[in-house]
């Protein structure tokens, strides 16, 4: 995660600290069940897929199995060598990337979808702009988002605040229109319910174009 042009009083974590200590309290082992949900809607479809943060690769194996054709980036060494055993095992083709995303992003090219499972809730409060400016260099008009986000009313020690639907749709919809907005649950191996959140399906206009957000 990265840097602000205005620095918000929020200490970065160490990743790959996180993961060498043990599970995080994200990591379930499991595809996101809201994502399993809608893919097997086929609310989006298939074709080139940009997932930030990977993590230990349970999502990004998924989505390659379901046929797409994935590049799941992550700053953390650990889980992205977890991430590529699960991929082997699996026998699914995943292009892993070990990489700050907001570096990768300038050359990574434009994807049909990207999918974001906690992403956008930790780095808005470091540095919306910078996230907005990389979201619109790797979608194109067309490209599906879809970002889980935690929501207010479960907030977590140590963790960014929770995220109103005001907020999502004020800072997201300077890049999309919103496709769904739901409440749902986050799965967390801590917590068998997981925690109330935002499932946020968004698209790039298509036929004109807006403004970087730059």
């Amino acid at each position: 995660m990265s840097q602000s042009s205005e620095p918000k009083s929020l200490e970065l974590p160490d990743w790959d600290l996180i993961y060498r200590q043990g599970r995080p309290p994200w990591e379930t082992g499991l595809p996101a069940g809201e994502l399993v949900r809608i893919v097997e809607k086929g609310v989006i479809p298939f074709g080139t897929t940009l997932e930030l943060g990977c993590g230990t690769g349970a999502d990004a194996v998924y989505l390659a199995r379901r046929g797409f054709e994935v590049t799941a980036v992550d700053f953390a060494p650990t889980a992205l060598e977890r991430a590529r055993n699960r991929a082997q095992m699996e026998g699914v083709p995943i292009r892993f990337v070990l990489d700050d995303v907001f570096e990768f992003a300038p050359t990574a090219g434009q994807f049909d979808f990207v999918y974001d499972g906690g992403f956008y809730h930790f780095v808005r409060q470091v540095d919306l702009a910078r996230f907005l400016d990389m979201l619109w260099r790797v979608t194109h008009p067309g490209s599906f988002y879809l970002a889980l986000i935690g929501g207010t009313a479960e907030d977590v020690d140590g963790w960014p605040p929770g995220v109103t639907e005001h907020e999502i749709r004020f800072e997201l919809a300077r890049l999309f229109d919103f496709v769904r907005l739901r409440p749902c649950r986050i799965d967390s191996p801590d917590k068998p319910k997981g925690y109330r959140g935002w499932s946020c399906l968004m698209k790039r206009p298509e036929g004109f174009q807006k403004v970087s957000p730059k």
